[in-house]
């Protein structure tokens, strides 16, 4: 991976060298930030490294700067650019946040994502679906390949959205079931689901505030199906909030997260060490299973239950991530890393 820039965030950008309007606001929470813009007829809620980004009409309104990160190794992966021009590249060049944002792609945007994981056990038959988040049509429900890394490609975690008729639309001309209103409502999406007569599902919640692990569970037993749940977005998490995750989700993303990497002593695999991938269960092995070949199958369905592993690239790869080589290591967890986001909150 490459080697994390220091990023130097920036106050304001003017409207002669922008196309956007920038308000910096402080010590925000996600709550009063909805509440202040929701009045809105288009507006979305994300995170960019670290810091809280209110987007209307193609243009960031606000930004809470309180948990904002110095550095971010898979930031810099995907771009030098700074806080601002970075979230306008993702709306100018992606089209993500506006009636043009495409929602069907097939490469893959980063190493170890949720998307191209879901997108893999899809197209393998692992899952029969994945419940996601899409800016500008909330929960989605999705049984396309391609539609789901469309959705999860270079994409942040959306907090928030207001429906976008064009892109509900391009979602339902693909067979996606989603809400009206443009919900993020992961509960209600597992009922659509399970409704829809979907058995082996996949559904992401968001680690930092998102739906009760629990909820999912109980409806996963009352309807008789297979959930694998992926925790994302984890920068944030409470403690409360972590020990929820790890009990009851498959897998999470760290993110920034202090709290989940010390809780890596309860995993059972570590993906990389920057920004690690935790899985806790058998069924999150299931799932990583489906992003690898038979070979790697093999490898993976061979790890003792009892004992721990790091999933790493390193000399001697036994297997295949995606299109990334890696090596699988016995070792303590969680297995840290010089390269880490800075700080973890």
């Amino acid at each position: 991976m490459a080697q994390a820039k220091q990023h130097t965030p920036q106050t304001t950008k003017t409207e002669a060298d922008s196309v956007y309007l920038l308000n910096t606001v402080s010590a925000m929470t996600p709550d009063e930030l909805i509440d202040k813009h929701r009045h809105l007829p288009d507006f979305h809620l994300t995170r960019v490294l670290g810091a809280w980004v209110a987007i209307s009409a193609g243009k960031i309104i606000d930004v809470d700067r309180t948990d904002v990160l110095c550095s971010c190794p898979l930031q810099s992966m995907l771009s030098d650019a700074d806080l601002e021009t970075y979230a306008m590249e993702k709306i100018r060049d992606l089209k993500q946040f506006t009636a043009d944002r495409e929602v069907w792609r097939s490469d893959f945007g980063v190493p170890f994502g949720a998307s191209e994981m879901f997108m893999l056990a899809l197209r393998k038959g692992a899952i029969d679906c994945a419940i996601t988040v899409c800016d500008g049509a909330g929960t989605v429900v999705v049984n396309v390949p391609e539609v789901v890394q469309g959705i999860g490609a270079r994409m942040n975690g959306v907090f928030f959205t207001s429906p976008i008729r064009q892109v509900q639309q391009k979602l339902r001309s693909h067979g996606a079931l989603l809400f009206d209103d443009a919900r993020i409502d992961q509960l209600a999406g597992l009922r659509l689901a399970i409704e829809a007569g979907f058995r082996r599902i996949a559904v992401t919640v968001n680690a930092r505030r998102g739906e009760r692990v629990g909820d999912l569970r109980r409806l996963e037993k009352e309807a008789g199906v297979s959930v694998t749940i992926a925790a994302v977005c984890g920068t944030g998490a409470t403690p409360e909030r972590t020990h929820e995750i790890v009990s009851g989700c498959d897998l999470a993303w760290s993110c920034a997260s202090r709290c989940f990497r010390e809780s890596g002593t309860r995993a059972w695999l570590q993906i990389t060490r920057g920004i690690p991938v935790f899985i806790y269960t058998p069924r999150g092995v299931a799932l990583l299973a489906a992003y690898t070949d038979d070979a790697g199958t093999a490898v993976l369905r061979s790890l003792n239950p009892t004992k721990q592993y790091l999933i790493a690239p390193g000399a001697h790869p036994q297997l295949v991530l995606g299109t990334t080589p890696v090596r699988v290591t016995e070792t303590p967890l969680p297995v840290r890393s010089g390269n880490e986001p800075v700080p973890l909150t």
